[in-house]
């Protein structure tokens, strides 16, 4: 609870730093693969866990599917409900991912977009939680932290060579960015955790693709032609000899029938 409350609190102060939905190429990639997963031709009631702003559930309204947002932070909902005000196929809850107020076997599909399970403070339990409430058949769809990039990318970088160690060990990084003066925990996963956290609790694995395995994902911003860059990522992500060299892993999973 410590480590969510601590979550809470930043992206509650940093709420006001999100304007309307700005254009980012990774959230473009990602959005490519989340609609790409859907199942066609049938209207989905959808559960965005951690949905922050609605970024990803705007792409999903907007094919005419139900969505219920959820967030820890107020703040973050209170933008989503500003920015999302035309639709009327969106509900909106303030709660935690580990511990969801919905039915049994209630969702088509649950996303998970951008680092939630990284955040939420028991990966486990939340993975649980979205099982629980997916119908049979239903999809979990999300994207998580590669640990080697991220330890590299920073501790390795900074050469802080113990800290490196021990957050490769265990996975555990405190972060902080923005402006702000505190920050919080995340933990990152290794490809075989990631695959373990979903089998345990009882999860098909139907793809784990690394969508960010050319560049960066916050170097990506800097390319010129976005365009051509997206579909070259978009075919390499395909390449699984390369899926250890993306920063996020985006994996697709389904409730057994």
């Amino acid at each position: 609870m410590e480590k969510e409350k601590k979550v809470e609190t930043f992206y509650d102060n940093i709420c006001s730093s999100y304007g309307n939905f700005e254009y980012r190429v990774c959230d473009a990639i990602l959005e490519h693969f989340l609609v790409e997963s859907l199942p066609k031709n049938k209207k989905l009631k959808v559960l965005d866990v951690g949905g922050g702003i609605g970024r990803f559930s705007k792409p999903l309204l907007e094919q005419g599917h139900s969505v219920v947002l959820t967030d820890i932070s107020q703040g973050m909902l209170d933008k989503a409900k500003k920015l999302l005000n035309n639709f009327s196929n969106i509900e909106f809850y303030k709660e935690s991912v580990t511990n969801l107020k919905h039915s049994d076997e209630e969702f088509d599909v649950v996303i998970m977009m951008n680092a939630i399970l990284d955040y939420c403070g028991n990966h486990a339990k939340a993975v649980k939680e979205a099982f629980r409430v997916l119908k049979r058949d239903g999809l979990l769809i999300g994207n998580v932290n590669n640990r080697l990039i991220y330890c590299r990318n920073h501790e390795l970088k900074n050469e802080d060579y113990n800290l490196f160690e021990q957050n490769m060990k265990t996975g555990d990084r405190y972060i902080i960015w923005g402006d702000q003066k505190e920050g919080h925990m995340s933990h990152e996963f290794t490809l075989n955790e990631l695959k373990e956290t979903l089998l345990t609790v009882g999860f098909t694995i139907k793809k784990i693709s690394g969508v960010f395995n050319l560049l960066d994902k916050y170097e990506m911003e800097n390319i010129k032609d976005k365009k051509t860059f997206i579909e070259l990522q978009i075919k390499y992500a395909g390449y699984e000899e390369y899926i250890n060299n993306s920063s996020d892993f985006f994996f697709i999973a389904e409730k057994p029938q």
